[in-house]
């Protein structure tokens, strides 16, 4: 056995051992950590490390230290009283039912079992994560996944598009780059916040994860990056804008003096939006799968399961813009979900963005003045969620998990700050004036 998978074994044993005895939060981090790690897509992880489903036991493990170490009652998230969690629970109702006619029975099986995962994973996320220090543990996994992300990169690039990050759903250059893009922004909320050993610690990290994603030579994720950007600005406590709009202008120079011709002559293929140039790969025929994909739409009002788009588009889609097998998937996140599954589908995905702005709003007024914690975390929990939307746009992403994470740690953050601060939000920020109906006369204790 390779020093590598010595490593992980240790590693992983290690965190086991610390959520059985001492907090769940290590089962998470191990669950998170092995998610970007996947042994059996290392080149150390052939045999042994294949056989095993590692992320599956860091999820039982987790699960049955939950049991062990209950969190208190009077502070605890209960699942049940939040509209989020309760909407993915019937979107996982609807999934179930449409098992009875979806066209691609397999792919329609995975996804079920994906989003029963995620209901797991949501409730791991709210029972573990109880907290600031355990939020805080979890975004340096995260940031040090996407990490490993980038080290696999630096050490396997060898030029073109990389789509070799092999972590579990994340080889794809597009979800690749988005989940290192999440990163990025995490890594920047803790640098802010941080110490200056933490700032030193994050200005590697995220060398590495910035390379990583100029590898990809993904549109969608540079894009992904300036809308996530541009939220992280602006719900940045205001008392640190001027410096964060400072850091991030530097940070926009630094990326461009790593990136290479190649990777702006892509980039600038997005100002095509999409048309059809010869010998210039610009995304063609997206808007032409769009109108196949409402047309699918009104002939499957109840959806026709996962996969569906690919099943139906040589009948719905011009020959021209199919793949040389004959088929062509979706490239917008809503539009899966309205082909897919239907009505009930696109009302979900858009319920699930309404509830995001005003769980981010709340936050905001919630925080307004504040400089704690959660006041440097809201920036980044929103600009990821920002960057998963600008995904949707152009990618298909009703698997992406680092969405359901998120969206987790945002329910969170209400629980915590209503605790913290109770659910009234005052109406200013600045002391009252009083306005004196008759002499003002000086209180005794202060003369």
């Amino acid at each position: 056995m390779s020093l590598s998978g010595l490593l992980f074994l240790a590693a992983f044993a290690a965190g086991c051992f610390l959520a059985f005895q001492r907090h769940p939060i290590f089962g998470l981090m191990t669950y998170v950590g092995t998610i970007y790690v996947e042994p059996g897509a290392q080149w150390w992880g052939q045999g042994f490390f294949q056989s095993v489903r590692w992320v599956l036991i860091a999820a039982a493990v987790t699960i049955i230290a939950l049991q062990l170490h209950r969190p208190k009652k009077e502070t605890e998230l209960r699942l049940g009283s939040s509209g989020i969690f309760i909407g993915m629970v019937l979107f996982v109702v609807w999934i179930l039912i449409q098992t009875l006619w979806a066209a691609d029975q397999d792919s329609h099986a995975q996804l079920r079992s994906i989003w029963i995962s995620f209901l797991l994973v949501t409730y791991m996320f709210s029972k573990c994560v109880d907290s600031e220090l355990h939020f805080r543990y979890i975004l340096w996994t995260h940031v040090a996944g996407c990490f490993q992300l980038g080290l696999i990169a630096w050490t396997s690039y060898s030029g073109g598009r990389f789509e070799g990050f092999g972590a579990s759903g994340l080889a794809e250059a597009n979800a690749g780059a988005l989940q290192l893009v999440t990163g990025m922004v995490v890594a920047g909320a803790l640098f802010l916040e941080g110490r200056w050993v933490a700032k030193g610690v994050l200005l590697v990290l995220v060398a590495f994860i910035v390379n990583a994603v100029v590898t990809t030579v993904s549109r969608s994720g540079f894009l992904a990056t300036i809308g996530a950007g541009m939220v992280f600005n602006f719900l940045t406590p205001s008392k640190y804008r001027a410096r964060v709009l400072g850091l991030s202008i530097v940070a926009a120079f630094l990326f461009v003096m790593v990136t290479n011709p190649q990777y702006w002559a892509r980039m600038g293929t997005i100002k095509e939006r999409g048309a059809d140039v010869v010998g210039v790969d610009t995304g063609g025929g997206r808007l032409e799968i769009i109108q196949g994909q409402w047309q699918m739409f009104k002939d499957h009002p109840v959806g026709c399961g996962h996969m569906c788009t690919t099943r139906l588009s040589k009948d719905y889609i011009d020959a021209k813009w199919l793949t040389k097998e004959g088929e062509r998937a979706s490239h917008n996140t809503f539009m899966t979900m309205l082909v897919d599954h239907g009505v009930l589908g696109g009302i979900f995905y858009f319920a699930l963005l309404f509830w995001i702005y005003g769980a981010v709003q709340t936050l905001r007024k919630r925080l307004r003045g504040k400089t704690d914690f959660y006041a440097f975390m809201l920036p980044a929990v929103a600009g990821v969620l920002a960057a998963t939307v600008v995904g949707d746009l152009f990618v298909q992403y009703p698997k992406l998990e680092v969405r359901i994470w998120f969206i987790s740690l945002l329910m969170i953050m209400l629980h915590h700050t209503e605790l913290k601060y109770g659910k009234e939000v005052p109406a200013a920020t600045s002391p009252r004036r009083v306005v004196a109906r008759g002499p003002v006369r000086a209180s005794p204790r202060t003369g």
